[in-house]
């Protein structure tokens, strides 16, 4: 997988990478199913390819076989989960993207 090449992208393989990177709470976590290069896109299910903040208390439901993925930066998961999962095929948290927001909201 081409994110180890990455800057500001790096694959979370053990339970203790999700865990330190939220204890971190410093960028953005992608859980959900990346298909294999070249492969066929399947069915996304409910709750799954979902973007949160690194401290987003809902990743505790990430599941075990899902491949999760930390950003630095929104523009770089923005660009490189439309290039790997596809556009339109993963979404934000509702928590987070609440929270996003009413941050936009409050900076008017």
């Amino acid at each position: 997988m081409p994110t180890q090449n990455q800057t500001g992208v790096r694959p979370l393989e053990t339970p203790d990478d999700l865990s330190e990177t939220r204890l971190e709470a410093v960028g953005f976590v992608f859980h959900g199913t990346v298909p294999q290069s070249g492969g066929k896109r399947g069915a996304v299910k409910a709750g799954t390819n979902l973007l949160h903040f690194a401290r987003c208390a809902k990743l505790d439901r990430a599941g075990e076989g899902e491949t999760k993925i930390w950003f630095r930066t929104i523009n770089i998961a923005k660009d490189h989960l439309d290039e790997m999962v596809g556009q339109h095929r993963w979404k934000w948290c509702k928590v987070c993207e609440r929270e996003i927001t009413q941050k936009i909201l409050n900076e008017r």
